[in-house]
């Protein structure tokens, strides 16, 4: 027997539980009634199975208390009809002892409990309180899954914030890198210009108009052509990094030689080798911006830790392989490989192998969640001891089903 406080726990419980009550009799639907509204605040009751079915959805009750033996649908059918619809739906049977045949059928169908009649207050709390608690558990579970899930949306927003800055102070070092030689070439020619008026050079001509006229037409074509150089290379990396949704069919050879071309690797004093074989077959469907993003980033480290290490023959080798459905873009360098005992963690985020003014940790991090959970492919790494450094392995799909 229960005690008043077990009593009012149980009514405190299930405050916030939807129950319907279901059987053909009136008069026995309303005896239910009086006994579940003593603990339960929403409580619907039917007595027709049909209408029950056809006005059912999969969030209406928590329990269906239910009969067996009614007619048009019985409470077997009813229960296999529900659970097409609504597969964790709870079902306690209010069944009577000869109907013990059905008892298989209604195992079967995952009922939650059973109450033989006579129906009575001690059977109907001895069941409900065992599903009750059950479905109270999972909401918590539910709640707690959703606030974890929303603390690792918002951490990822914060990985990919960091990373966006932390692109951006790259994006500015590389523009200044590509900047320093045309300024270098306007600052020179102007200079030039300058130091022969401020000489008088012109005026000791024979012909000091026509002179002056073919030096300034030289110097405007150089400061034209140094000019274009610049407006283009705002351009590649404004295009670069710009926002993009839109899938495009581009080329994965081009776009690896348009990386090599922004970041200028020549200029670090680094050989570099791009085989392709199949250039034709390279050709992809995907997010070129976001997978020229990884490609930068892998790159970018292997110059950093050729640097590093001065390594003095430095190589950079790439090689596309074209399959049936998918490309292997492999980029390797002769750095010296990554130590064993931190292969495993180089993709976590925060993690670097470089000293904390160069790293964030988190270049590698965003590749490989770009690639994984954006572009459908992997991301792998490993030590290559024919190249004597760091591999790199991208397998992307050559079309994108999604996203």
């Amino acid at each position: 027997m229960y005690n008043i406080d077990d009593i009012k726990h149980f009514k405190k419980m299930c405050s916030d539980i939807s129950i319907l009550m279901l059987d053909d009799e009136v008069i026995i639907t309303d005896a239910y009634s009086d006994v579940a509204s003593r603990f339960f605040n929403s409580i619907d009751i039917s007595n027709n199975p049909a209408e029950v079915l056809k006005a059912y959805t999969s969030t209406k009750y928590d329990i269906i208390y239910t009969d067996i033996n009614m007619p048009g649908i019985n409470g077997v059918e009813l229960i296999k009809e529900i659970k097409k619809i609504n597969p964790k739906q709870k079902f306690i049977v209010i069944s009577a002892s000869d109907e013990s045949d059905k008892l298989l059928d209604l195992l079967a169908l995952n009922v939650s409990g059973f109450i033989v009649k006579p129906f009575n207050l001690q059977k109907f709390i001895d069941i409900s309180m065992d599903q009750v608690s059950i479905i109270l558990q999972s909401r918590i579970m539910k709640k707690e899954l959703l606030t974890v899930t929303k603390e690792k949306e918002e951490q990822q927003k914060m990985l990919i914030q960091q990373s966006k800055l932390a692109q951006t102070g790259e994006m500015i070092s590389m523009i200044s890198h590509q900047w320093r030689q045309p300024l270098s070439s306007i600052t020179t020619v102007i200079a030039g210009l300058k130091t022969r008026l401020q000489l008088g050079l012109y005026e000791q001509k024979e012909n000091p108009l026509e002179a002056m006229t073919n030096d300034f037409t030289k110097a405007f074509d150089k400061i034209e052509t140094s000019a274009k150089f610049l407006s283009k290379t705002i351009n590649d990396f404004r295009n670069f990094y710009r926002p993009n949704k839109e899938k495009s069919f581009f080329n994965v050879c081009s776009a690896i030689e348009n990386v090599f071309e922004m970041i200028q690797v020549t200029s670090h004093d680094i050989t570099t080798n791009i085989e392709c074989i199949d250039i034709d077959g390279a050709s992809i469907t995907s997010y070129e911006g976001e997978l020229k993003q990884v490609f930068m980033s892998i790159i970018n480290n292997a110059i950093d830790a050729l640097k590093e290490k001065s390594i003095k023959n430095k190589k950079i080798s790439i090689f596309i392989v074209v399959k049936e459905n998918n490309i292997d873009v492999s980029i390797i360098d002769n750095a010296g490989g990554i130590p064993n005992e931190i292969m495993e963690n180089i993709f976590l985020p925060y993690f670097s192998t470089k000293n904390e003014k160069n790293g964030t940790g988190l270049g590698l991090h965003m590749a490989k969640t770009i690639i994984e959970q954006h572009l459908q492919g992997s991301l792998s790494a490993r030590n290559s001891q024919e190249f004597q450094g760091a591999e790199f392995l991208i397998t992307i799909p050559k079309n994108l089903t999604q996203g």
